[in-house]
């Protein structure tokens, strides 16, 4: 027989471990006993996730519809009723497992596609310079125009451009200096080539407003693009001088708010395309979602098989009832 000092200490060890305090751990506590239940005389229906009373009510229902006249006819009700809980479990699962499948899709289109934007980035702000070999320079074709042309087909590539106006019009209006990759930048993200500027009025017009801000600003940098380019791109790019097609700004103020007004202009645009884009890929998204929310695989098909087995054995269930009953009604019938 324990000693009152013994019994104390148990009693003190007791308190130590009373089990988890968490709904996290008192749940996966509840599967500790948990067996496969072969030898099991009675047998629970209710998984540890489930609500034995929601499997009551619709054993409830079944009864209620059906009345079963006898302990026979209730047994059949009440497995068809445990049947239908089955089914329903099935289905839960098999939308579980297609909502993961058109999560996971989603995400790889999403990725896919921000993956291609960095791609054209790269692309459209790459700097190419001279050609020393014939093989040299980048492996595609340096057109800035179908950079952006691309780039303005997704949601994610019509962002990019714009949070890279954003950050042209926080140029201007921070006054800072900008350097020779701030112009070509924004050269570039008009989808054209500086070498350009003195064919094209608006480029003609957008380095005439650097050269008023600041002398020479706009010449140097077009003579410094002509340094870099190869010869054959454009063919007889070396023999081009600079020129002026347009009229100069008359001065600083209006040069600064004519190039912000470049800007404020291609951020109004891409604002109203992003638009349109998302409108577009929301469809998109919803055939995509369609697309991947049916399965050909044979996790599906084993699934699908347990369904039809499943629901096979319901109806079953059920014309053995009627079978029940119909001899039942004609049994009374010939006794009376």
């Amino acid at each position: 027989m324990a000693t009152d000092a013994q019994l104390q200490a148990n009693r003190a060890n007791a308190k130590k471990s009373c089990g988890p305090k968490s709904d996290d751990g008192k749940a996966r506590s509840r599967l500790n006993a948990l067996k496969h239940g072969l030898r099991a005389k009675t047998v629970d229906f209710v998984l540890p996730h489930e609500d034995p009373a929601e499997l009551d009510a619709k054993i409830q229902e079944w009864v209620d519809d059906y009345q079963p006249a006898n302990a026979v006819e209730r047994e059949l009700v009440t497995r068809a009723a445990r049947l239908s809980w089955t089914l329903d479990r099935a289905e839960r699962y098999e939308t579980a497992l297609l909502a993961k499948q058109v999560r996971k899709a989603m995400l790889r289109s999403r990725a896919k596609r921000m993956e291609k934007v960095c791609d054209l980035g790269r692309k459209l702000f790459y700097m190419a310079g001279k050609r020393l070999l014939p093989i040299s320079g980048p492996a595609w074709t340096d057109d800035p125009s179908a950079f952006v042309a691309r780039l303005e087909e997704s949601p994610e590539g019509a962002q990019w451009l714009l949070d890279r106006w954003v950050e042209m019009r926080c140029l201007l209006i921070s006054n800072e200096n900008w350097t020779f990759l701030d112009q070509f930048k924004f050269v570039r993200l008009l989808g054209k080539q500086p070498l350009a500027a003195i064919d094209d009025p608006e480029l003609n017009e957008i380095f005439l407003a650097w050269e008023t801000i600041e002398e020479k600003w706009g010449t140097r940098f077009w003579l410094q693009m002509q340094e870099m380019t190869p010869y054959e791109d454009p063919a007889f790019s070396a023999w081009r001088v600079w020129r002026e097609i347009v009229p100069r700004p008359e001065n600083p103020e209006t040069a600064v708010a004519f190039l912000l007004g470049i800007a404020e202009r291609e951020i109004e645009r891409l604002q109203d395309l992003l638009v349109d884009l998302e409108e577009i890929e929301g469809d998109d998204a919803r055939e995509l979602a369609e697309q991947a929310s049916f399965s050909a695989s044979d996790a599906f098909e084993r699934l699908r098989r347990f369904q039809t087995a499943r629901t096979r054995e319901l109806l079953r269930t059920i014309d053995l009832l009627a079978k029940l009953r119909a001899a039942s009604k004609k049994a009374t019938k010939e006794r009376s």
